[in-house]
């Protein structure tokens, strides 16, 4: 064969191996344009608080939660995303129109972790195909998507990550780059509490690689930029009303009430719950003597292939395994926190599947079984919400009773009036009206309990609330009756009335 045609064949070869990481990051964003939700920003509470925060820094109000009343100061959410939104805020100060800037810039970091997991898995020891069909495979799982179709950090949170354990795996780690991993890994933290798990990842690989003087450098770095915020948040968190600390408080205040029994179940293999969600995702339907078996082939392949990469990603592995270990015993239910995971996850499961298939009939018999109840447990579900757009019906749904009660408050209330809801942030945001939360409650354990109904009441009284909103009957606080008069009533869906505090 002439020299010609082989050196023909083998650039376009070298330069896709060169690209693809390019090619994966404009793809997810392309991606993660389409799926955006047409939803109201805050159905999902949390998206919403973001966007008030952002508003908040862009109008020189401060850190503060300005939809409550007396505009507390907010120390449950870190400030580095909210910030991130006040500047395209302040570009374009027109809300709901500018929430298009905001879906730009989360598509373009879940883009930007994406380039940067590629460029990570490219010097991994995977064979040519595996890694970038593995991060298509993750980047386009349908959770994933309701992730990114709302405004929620974690598309700019897993960039950071990604960049930061990007660096610290480096072959040659030098001062200035083990110092950039810091800051990044320190950024992360400010992105999302549970960034200091990639602040411990990236200095214990560093440490274990013998890179002392690295180590000290990334942990110097992170801790100037994320102890501020943990010492301000110890300063400020005073500001929150006792009745509201569980969702407004600081973490230490949501661990204090969840005590040790939101912990003790997650000791045990029966309460690793941060297992179930990756497992329910890709599993068929099956009874259970078959689901947990398959269950447990899933959890070994992938830590397998973590442990196949962790030589050459041991930051990756490291922080991955603190996160992990961070969600399990928190309180929270872990899905959304997992979902994150699924392009790294997809990763380690090809990792772990082809070493698993190099080890003979047995490991290849496993492997078919594990692919085979993939393809029957995921595919289909896949398929069906991309196809429909499963992933943006939550919050397009939640949105259709807001969007009812948003109208009537705006059209048929004065603009002092303070509004009790579900989801208050998106209330303020819509209404331009002061809101609070019409539930309130603490936790017990890995449950939340509200408060009797009196203790609400005298919230809402102190508060000053006029005006109780019910996204549906069954609304956590439709037991509410004393003191309420019907303004309207949607049957099955919200309604609306006048609070008057009880005699």
């Amino acid at each position: 064969m002439r020299i010609d045609r082989l050196i023909g064949r083998a650039v376009p070869r070298a330069a896709l191996a060169e690209q693809w990481p390019h090619l994966v990051a404009l793809f997810v964003f392309l991606l993660a344009l389409w799926a955006q939700a047409d939803a109201l920003v805050g159905v999902f509470y949390d998206d919403g608080v973001y966007v008030v925060l952002a508003k908040a820094l862009a109008e020189g109000e401060g850190y503060r939660n300005i939809h409550l009343p007396g505009g507390p100061a907010s120390v449950h959410y870190p400030i580095l995303y909210p910030f991130a939104l006040s500047l395209l805020w302040r570009l374009w100060p027109a809300f709901p129109a500018n929430v298009a800037l905001f879906q730009l810039f989360d598509c373009a970091a879940l883009a930007l972790a994406a380039w940067a997991i590629a460029l990570h898995a490219r010097r991994l020891p995977l064979p040519a195909p595996a890694a970038p069909l593995a991060l298509l495979f993750g980047f386009t799982a349908f959770p994933l998507l309701t992730v990114v179709g709302v405004r929620f950090s974690e598309p700019f949170f897993l960039a950071l990550w990604a960049g930061a354990v990007l660096l610290a795996d480096a072959d040659e780690v030098s001062d200035r780059r083990s110092a950039l991993a810091g800051v990044l890994a320190g950024l992360s933290v400010l992105a999302r509490s549970v960034g200091i798990t990639v602040v411990a990842g990236v200095v214990l690989s560093l440490w274990l690689r013998g890179r002392r003087r690295a180590a000290l450098i990334s942990a110097a770095a992170s801790a100037v930029l994320a102890l501020p915020w943990f010492v301000y948040a110890r300063l400020a968190k005073g500001a929150i009303d006792p009745r509201l600390r569980a969702n407004y408080g600081t973490y230490f205040d949501e661990a204090g009430q969840a005590g040790l029994s939101g912990i003790m179940p997650s000791l045990d293999l029966g309460g690793l719950s941060v297992v179930g969600p990756a497992a329910r995702l890709t599993l068929p339907g099956v009874p259970g003597w078959l689901w947990y078996p398959l269950a447990v082939l899933l959890l070994v392949v992938m830590v397998w292939g973590a442990a196949a990469l962790a030589r050459r990603a041991g930051a990756l592995v490291a922080s991955v395994a603190g996160y992990l270990v961070v969600i399990a015993l928190w309180p929270f239910p872990p899905d959304r926190f997992v979902w994150i995971l699924l392009p790294w996850g997809a990763l380690f499961l090809a990792a772990g599947g082809l070493a698993l298939w190099r080890r003979g009939l047995a490991g290849r018999v496993a492997v078919a079984a594990l692919a085979l109840a993939v393809a029957a447990g995921y595919l289909p579900r896949e398929a069906a919400s991309l196809g429909q757009r499963g992933f943006a019906r939550p919050a397009e749904r939640i949105s259709e009773s807001f969007e009812v009660l948003v109208q009537s408050i705006t059209d048929e209330t004065p603009d002092s009036v303070v509004i009790a809801s579900a989801d208050e942030p998106l209330m303020y945001l819509y209404t331009g009206r002061l809101a609070v939360p019409n539930h309130i409650f603490r936790w017990q354990g890995r449950e939340t309990e509200p408060y009797p109904d009196d203790t609400t009441a005298a919230f809402l009284c102190d508060f000053g609330v006029d005006y109780l909103a019910l996204t549906s009957p069954s609304d956590a606080a439709a037991s509410l009756t004393e003191g309420l008069e019907p303004l309207f009533r949607l049957s099955g869906g919200p309604a609306l009335f006048r609070f008057a505090c009880p005699d």
